[in-house]
């Protein structure tokens, strides 16, 4: 027998490695057993009468002449929430990663002027804020989600430069803007990173990737309006494209497959939850190809509203059903509260009462609180109950934007303003 020719020895091992590829693309694609696909879908559709956001600002209302421990810093915001219509806390560790959690993919959150002051204390006693949220909620059978913010851009302001992260200061050309420069759109975000940069994209979904593998927390939050800036080309009013929406999408896809990887991994599902305007055509005008994403069924939950809205609650509520997502109706109280001025402000119940009675009676699943953190505010124990709603005092209606507020829909898109009570 003759002995094979390099050109059979190379068609022999090309032949073996498509083999090796395809029984590993199998192996990858392989899809969620039926147990852990019910469980997820189980999950999906839990009861969550309020989710209350949480920003992480509760290491700066320790009373300094307080002993900073867990049960100090969980006083704060979470353990009054006990017995209330609270069914889940979104948690938020800080700003672009700058976060209160530790972690050696992101920098840690622990300025002397800043809400992360006592973090080394707690850091010390070998613990940190999203490991006590999480153990807070587990053992209180309550749905913790890490949420992050994908472009907070407080650090814009001078008055906020201690939380402009060294990461940004090492890729200025990673940024939407620079400072000083004034744009006509953006809301003057400058700092916001581009998500036109594939290594802004890449550290993004290293930060998803490192919280999901080191946190039992239930699910992760993709937080779009806090800021709502995402491509620089918005800065100057020049339209998003097709192709950019696109690498968000990616971008989404890859962070649901390692959500995926990990429930597999643990045997418990964990779920994507966004936070995004009320107008498909504005998410897309953002670069957020929403219904791509629903469609996809890349995302779990969605939460509209903020600031401002640009339709009445059932849009919202088309939404979900349209895509058998749970959908939950976002209060600001800048927002509800058209005098108000901070979020710790006393609450006008009559109008908080009567614009969840809308959203519930419009179909939401549940009310999302922003920006409200007194743990024993009454909205906390009536805002999630639509019976007990009914029989209270309030003002039935339902607020799009608050005139004195500066966050408007033009000043973020060009030509947004446009898109109110628009339906697609």
């Amino acid at each position: 027998m003759n002995p094979p020719t390099t050109a059979s020895k190379t068609l022999v091992c090309l032949i073996g490695l498509t083999i090796a590829v395809f029984f590993s693309s199998i192996a990858t694609a392989a899809p969620p057993s039926k147990d852990l696909s019910d469980a997820h879908e189980a999950a999906k559709w839990r009861t969550r009468r309020i989710i209350m956001n949480n920003d992480g600002n509760d290491f700066n209302r320790i009373d300094p002449s307080v002993e900073v421990t867990p049960e100090t810093f969980l006083a704060q915001r979470t353990t009054p929430l006990l017995g209330s219509h609270v069914d889940s806390i979104f948690y938020c560790t800080g700003v672009f990663n700058l976060y209160t959690h530790k972690s050696d993919e992101t920098e840690l959150h622990a300025s002397p002027k800043s809400a992360a002051r006592n973090v080394h204390k707690l850091l010390d006693k070998g613990t940190d804020s999203l490991e006590m949220m999480t153990r807070f909620c587990r053992d209180n059978n309550i749905e913790v989600f890490w949420s992050m913010r994908m472009n907070d851009t407080h650090d814009s302001s001078k008055d906020h430069a201690d939380i402009f992260c060294q990461w940004k200061k090492d890729h200025p050309d990673w940024l939407v803007g620079k400072r000083g420069v004034k744009y006509p759109y953006g809301s003057g975000r400058w700092s916001a990173v581009d998500y036109n940069q594939a290594g802004v994209r890449d550290k993004v979904f290293r930060i998803f990737e490192d919280v999901c593998t080191r946190y039992d927390i239930d699910g992760i939050e993709l937080d779009f309006f806090r800021h709502p800036v995402v491509f620089k080309e918005q800065m100057t009013g020049k339209p998003i494209t097709d192709a950019q929406r696109e690498l968000m999408t990616d971008l989404i896809r890859r962070i649901r497959k390692i959500t995926q990887e990990v429930a597999a991994q643990r045997g418990r599902p964990m779920l994507i939850a966004v936070r995004v305007p009320d107008s498909v055509a504005y998410c897309k005008a953002l670069g957020l190809d929403l219904e791509t994403w629903l469609d996809e069924e890349l995302v779990d939950i969605v939460t509209n509203g903020c600031y401002f809205r640009f339709n009445d609650w059932d849009y919202l509520v088309g939404l979900g059903k349209k895509h058998n997502v749970p959908v939950y109706a976002c209060f600001e109280s800048r927002r509800i509260q058209p005098d108000t001025k901070e979020a710790e402000e006393a609450t006008s119940l009559e109008i908080w009462r009567g614009e969840a009675y809308q959203a519930w009676k419009a179909g939401v699943n549940g009310i999302y609180t922003f920006n409200r953190f007194n743990p024993r505010d009454p909205i906390f124990r009536e805002l999630g109950d639509p019976k007990l709603l009914e029989t209270l005092e309030r003002q039935d209606q339902s607020v799009l934007a608050n005139p004195k507020l500066g966050f408007k829909p033009g000043r973020f898109v060009k030509g947004g303003e446009r898109l109110v009570r628009q339906k697609k």
